[in-house]
């Protein structure tokens, strides 16, 4: 059990290395200038990608910026200054297509989250961030037992843990790009829980 724990541990972190080393520093630098320059900003994802949205969300207003997930009840509506972070590892999840049309019908702009930059969330965006499902190079022996490169569960798990690190490393930039610290972010923590 130990050594497998190694190879798996292996396995996605020379993943996330690889697809990371093709993400361009001037991207990040895009993206971040795109969330900080939007009055509210909506996640969206479903499954898999909707609760790392809802991650993400959380963790934009631990670093004071107005952020929602859609299907939440108490949203505020969404405006031509709004940001719509729409994750789809696919890029053709109707619904998420559906609402990143919508969002741009009222104005404002969408941050397309997938591994296909010709899908329809792709081409709907106004700035694209593509996470590819894997690096080339790797084997997954560790996690084979899930699936291989062909099959869509190992492809989610990779897409998921990749966007995980991803969102983080976004949320430390617009925070440094703040000025907030450790203490400002953790005053902005649920403590009714």
């Amino acid at each position: 059990m130990k050594e497998r724990h190694k190879i798996i541990l292996d396995e996605f972190y020379q993943n996330a290395k690889g697809v990371f080393d093709r993400i361009g520093d001037n991207t990040l630098q895009d993206i971040v200038s795109l969330i900080l320059d939007a009055e509210q900003i909506y996640v969206l994802g479903i499954g898999h990608s909707g609760m790392f949205g809802r991650i993400l969300s959380m963790k934009l207003n631990h670093v004071g910026l107005k952020a929602f997930t859609i299907f939440d009840e108490i949203n505020p509506p969404f405006t031509k200054n709004d940001l719509l972070i729409a994750i789809s590892q696919s890029g053709g999840t109707a619904t998420v297509v559906t609402l990143a049309e919508k969002a741009k019908k009222l104005g404002g702009r969408v941050l397309g989250v997938t591994s296909n930059e010709n899908s329809a969330l792709g081409r709907i965006s106004d700035e694209l961030l593509k996470i590819d499902r894997h690096a080339d190079d790797v084997s997954f022996e560790g996690l084979a037992p899930i699936g291989d490169k062909k099959n869509q569960n190992l492809l989610g798990v990779l897409f998921g843990f990749n966007i995980y690190i991803l969102f983080y490393t976004l949320v430390i930039e617009l925070a440094k790009k703040r000025e907030e610290t450790p203490d400002s972010i953790n005053v902005r923590h649920a403590n009714l829980q």
